[in-house]
Protein backbone atom coordinates (compact mmCIF):
# COMPACT_ATOMS: atom_id res chain seq x y z
CA UNK A 1 0.00 0.00 0.00
CA UNK A 2 1.27 3.73 -0.89
CA UNK A 3 1.13 6.27 1.73
CA UNK A 4 1.13 9.95 0.09
CA UNK A 5 2.79 8.10 -3.27
CA UNK A 6 4.95 5.81 -2.14
CA UNK A 7 5.10 2.52 0.03
CA UNK A 8 4.34 2.13 3.66
CA UNK A 9 7.52 0.00 3.59
CA UNK A 10 9.85 2.07 1.86
CA UNK A 11 9.01 5.02 4.00
CA UNK A 12 9.11 3.25 6.91
CA UNK A 13 12.65 1.57 5.98
CA UNK A 14 13.69 5.83 5.03
CA UNK A 15 12.58 6.35 8.71
CA UNK A 16 14.57 3.31 10.48
CA UNK A 17 18.05 4.35 8.69
CA UNK A 18 17.66 7.87 11.00
CA UNK A 19 18.88 5.59 13.94
CA UNK A 20 22.04 6.39 14.83
CA UNK A 21 22.92 3.90 17.69
CA UNK A 22 21.71 1.08 15.43
CA UNK A 23 24.01 -0.93 13.17
CA UNK A 24 22.26 -2.44 10.04
CA UNK A 25 18.59 -2.55 8.85
CA UNK A 26 16.65 -5.91 7.37
CA UNK A 27 13.65 -6.47 5.99
CA UNK A 28 13.05 -10.50 7.13
CA UNK A 29 10.26 -11.38 4.89
CA UNK A 30 8.87 -14.64 3.89
CA UNK A 31 9.77 -17.23 0.86
CA UNK A 32 6.63 -17.24 -0.76
CA UNK A 33 6.81 -16.36 -4.25
CA UNK A 34 4.00 -13.51 -3.52
CA UNK A 35 6.92 -11.83 -1.50
CA UNK A 36 9.28 -11.82 -4.21
CA UNK A 37 7.74 -8.20 -4.73
CA UNK A 38 8.77 -7.09 -0.95
CA UNK A 39 12.35 -8.63 -1.44
CA UNK A 40 12.82 -6.73 -5.09
CA UNK A 41 11.44 -3.63 -3.92
CA UNK A 42 13.87 -3.44 -0.81
CA UNK A 43 16.89 -4.88 -2.87
CA UNK A 44 15.95 -1.69 -5.52
CA UNK A 45 16.35 0.78 -1.95
CA UNK A 46 19.55 -0.27 -0.97
CA UNK A 47 18.19 -2.37 2.21
CA UNK A 48 19.18 -5.96 2.42
CA UNK A 49 16.33 -9.16 2.68
CA UNK A 50 16.46 -12.37 4.40
CA UNK A 51 13.98 -14.76 3.95
CA UNK A 52 12.07 -17.38 5.86
CA UNK A 53 8.74 -18.77 6.82
CA UNK A 54 6.08 -17.40 6.67
CA UNK A 55 3.90 -18.31 9.87
CA UNK A 56 7.53 -18.63 11.52
CA UNK A 57 8.81 -14.99 12.31
CA UNK A 58 11.13 -16.39 15.26
CA UNK A 59 13.68 -18.65 12.33
CA UNK A 60 13.11 -15.17 10.10
CA UNK A 61 14.99 -12.98 12.79
CA UNK A 62 17.35 -15.76 14.06
CA UNK A 63 18.47 -15.91 10.11
CA UNK A 64 18.23 -12.18 9.62
CA UNK A 65 20.50 -12.12 13.01
CA UNK A 66 23.11 -14.59 11.69
CA UNK A 67 22.83 -13.35 8.85
CA UNK A 68 24.81 -9.59 10.09
CA UNK A 69 26.34 -11.00 13.31
CA UNK A 70 24.26 -9.21 15.69
CA UNK A 71 24.26 -10.20 19.57
CA UNK A 72 20.82 -8.00 19.80
CA UNK A 73 17.81 -6.99 17.32
CA UNK A 74 15.78 -4.05 17.43
CA UNK A 75 11.86 -5.74 16.51
CA UNK A 76 10.35 -3.30 13.78
CA UNK A 77 6.45 -4.20 12.37
CA UNK A 78 6.20 -3.30 8.81
CA UNK A 79 2.51 -2.09 9.93
CA UNK A 80 3.77 1.18 11.86
CA UNK A 81 5.73 3.68 9.39
CA UNK A 82 6.06 6.14 11.81
CA UNK A 83 7.93 4.13 14.12
CA UNK A 84 10.69 6.50 16.24
CA UNK A 85 14.25 6.26 15.17
CA UNK A 86 14.88 8.38 18.28
CA UNK A 87 12.71 6.03 20.59
CA UNK A 88 14.93 2.67 18.77
CA UNK A 89 17.84 4.72 20.33
CA UNK A 90 17.19 5.26 23.41
CA UNK A 91 16.46 1.35 23.34
CA UNK A 92 19.71 0.52 22.65
CA UNK A 93 21.34 2.97 24.59
CA UNK A 94 19.44 1.25 28.07
CA UNK A 95 20.68 -1.74 26.72
CA UNK A 96 23.94 -0.92 26.15
CA UNK A 97 24.00 1.07 29.89
CA UNK A 98 22.85 -1.74 31.17
CA UNK A 99 26.03 -3.92 30.21
CA UNK A 100 28.40 -1.04 31.04
CA UNK A 101 26.93 -0.91 34.87
CA UNK A 102 28.27 -4.48 35.38
CA UNK A 103 24.49 -5.13 36.82
CA UNK A 104 21.88 -7.78 35.14
CA UNK A 105 22.28 -7.11 31.65
CA UNK A 106 18.31 -6.06 29.89
CA UNK A 107 17.92 -9.29 27.40
CA UNK A 108 14.75 -7.43 26.66
CA UNK A 109 13.92 -3.80 25.90
CA UNK A 110 11.20 -1.98 25.42
CA UNK A 111 8.65 1.23 24.68
CA UNK A 112 5.62 -0.20 23.76
CA UNK A 113 3.37 -0.13 26.55
CA UNK A 114 1.03 1.88 28.69
CA UNK A 115 4.02 4.97 29.91
CA UNK A 116 5.71 3.86 26.02
CA UNK A 117 5.64 5.40 22.93
CA UNK A 118 1.86 5.83 21.10
CA UNK A 119 0.15 3.01 19.58
CA UNK A 120 2.31 2.37 16.11
CA UNK A 121 5.61 4.45 16.74
CA UNK A 122 7.35 2.34 19.52
CA UNK A 123 9.52 -0.93 19.07
CA UNK A 124 11.12 -3.87 21.69
CA UNK A 125 14.75 -4.99 21.47
CA UNK A 126 15.86 -8.36 22.42
CA UNK A 127 19.32 -9.91 23.17
CA UNK A 128 20.53 -12.62 20.82
CA UNK A 129 20.22 -14.74 23.29
CA UNK A 130 16.74 -14.77 23.75
CA UNK A 131 15.95 -15.62 20.26
CA UNK A 132 18.12 -18.55 20.66
CA UNK A 133 15.97 -19.38 23.85
CA UNK A 134 12.64 -18.53 22.30
CA UNK A 135 13.70 -21.19 18.79
CA UNK A 136 13.79 -24.14 21.54
CA UNK A 137 11.13 -23.29 23.70
CA UNK A 138 8.37 -22.24 21.21
CA UNK A 139 6.86 -24.64 19.23
CA UNK A 140 3.22 -23.41 17.64
CA UNK A 141 2.85 -21.06 15.18
CA UNK A 142 0.88 -18.66 16.87
CA UNK A 143 4.10 -18.17 19.34
CA UNK A 144 6.45 -18.22 16.96
CA UNK A 145 4.99 -15.54 15.30
CA UNK A 146 4.79 -13.31 18.53
CA UNK A 147 8.23 -14.47 20.29
CA UNK A 148 8.60 -10.97 22.04
CA UNK A 149 5.40 -11.47 23.34
CA UNK A 150 6.25 -15.07 25.26
CA UNK A 151 9.98 -13.05 26.19
CA UNK A 152 8.04 -10.02 27.96
CA UNK A 153 5.71 -12.68 29.77
CA UNK A 154 8.50 -14.86 31.10
CA UNK A 155 10.06 -11.51 33.29
CA UNK A 156 11.60 -14.28 35.66
CA UNK A 157 13.87 -16.11 32.80
CA UNK A 158 14.28 -12.63 31.01
CA UNK A 159 15.89 -9.03 32.30
CA UNK A 160 13.08 -6.58 30.96
CA UNK A 161 13.48 -2.73 31.12
CA UNK A 162 10.83 -1.23 30.20
CA UNK A 163 11.06 2.59 28.74
CA UNK A 164 8.80 5.64 29.19
CA UNK A 165 7.77 7.89 26.82
CA UNK A 166 8.92 11.60 27.79
CA UNK A 167 5.94 13.63 28.09
CA UNK A 168 5.93 14.99 24.42
CA UNK A 169 6.07 11.68 23.27
CA UNK A 170 3.55 10.44 25.30
CA UNK A 171 0.08 9.85 23.61
CA UNK A 172 -1.93 6.86 24.49
CA UNK A 173 -4.49 8.29 23.00
CA UNK A 174 -3.76 8.38 19.25
CA UNK A 175 -3.31 4.82 17.22
CA UNK A 176 -0.74 5.13 14.48
CA UNK A 177 -0.25 1.70 13.01
CA UNK A 178 -1.91 0.53 9.81
CA UNK A 179 -4.81 -2.19 10.20
CA UNK A 180 -7.52 -0.53 8.85
CA UNK A 181 -8.49 1.72 5.96
CA UNK A 182 -9.24 4.09 8.38
CA UNK A 183 -5.42 4.28 9.71
CA UNK A 184 -4.25 4.44 6.16
CA UNK A 185 -6.58 7.46 5.58
CA UNK A 186 -5.04 9.18 8.83
CA UNK A 187 -1.41 8.23 7.90
CA UNK A 188 -2.26 9.87 4.05
CA UNK A 189 -3.41 13.17 5.92
CA UNK A 190 -0.20 13.22 8.02
CA UNK A 191 2.49 12.59 5.48
CA UNK A 192 0.40 15.03 2.96
CA UNK A 193 1.10 17.48 6.00
CA UNK A 194 4.36 17.04 6.36
CA UNK A 195 5.03 17.11 2.29
CA UNK A 196 5.71 13.55 1.74
CA UNK A 197 8.79 14.06 4.37
CA UNK A 198 9.89 10.51 6.13
CA UNK A 199 12.38 12.08 8.48
CA UNK A 200 9.89 14.21 10.26
CA UNK A 201 10.04 14.26 13.88
CA UNK A 202 7.39 12.41 16.41
CA UNK A 203 7.12 15.57 18.27
CA UNK A 204 5.93 17.55 15.29
CA UNK A 205 3.56 14.84 14.12
CA UNK A 206 1.97 14.97 17.78
CA UNK A 207 1.59 18.39 17.99
CA UNK A 208 -0.24 18.81 14.76
CA UNK A 209 -2.51 15.92 15.36
CA UNK A 210 -3.02 17.84 19.25
CA UNK A 211 -4.25 20.94 17.28
CA UNK A 212 -6.22 19.06 15.34
CA UNK A 213 -8.10 16.14 17.27
CA UNK A 214 -10.82 15.54 14.66
CA UNK A 215 -7.57 13.08 12.70
CA UNK A 216 -7.37 10.68 15.64
CA UNK A 217 -11.14 10.25 15.53
CA UNK A 218 -10.84 7.97 12.25
CA UNK A 219 -9.67 5.52 14.06
CA UNK A 220 -9.56 5.54 17.56
CA UNK A 221 -12.54 3.09 17.71
CA UNK A 222 -10.98 0.66 16.10
CA UNK A 223 -8.12 -0.02 18.63
CA UNK A 224 -7.83 -0.87 22.28
CA UNK A 225 -4.80 0.47 24.01
CA UNK A 226 -1.79 -1.91 25.20
CA UNK A 227 -2.76 -4.56 27.53
CA UNK A 228 0.67 -3.77 29.76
Amino acid sequence: MEIAGKPLLQRLCQRMKLCRLADDLVVATSERRDDDRIADACLSWGVPVVRGPEQDVTTRFLKAARSRELTAVVRVTADNPLTDPQGIDDLISAYLQSKSRGEDQASLVHNAHRRGYPYGTGAEMAAYSVLDECDRQLKTPAERENFMLFARQHSSRFHCIKRDAPPQRFRPQYFLTVDYSEDLRLQNQIYRHFDGNDEIELERIISYLDANPQLTEMNAHLHQQFTE
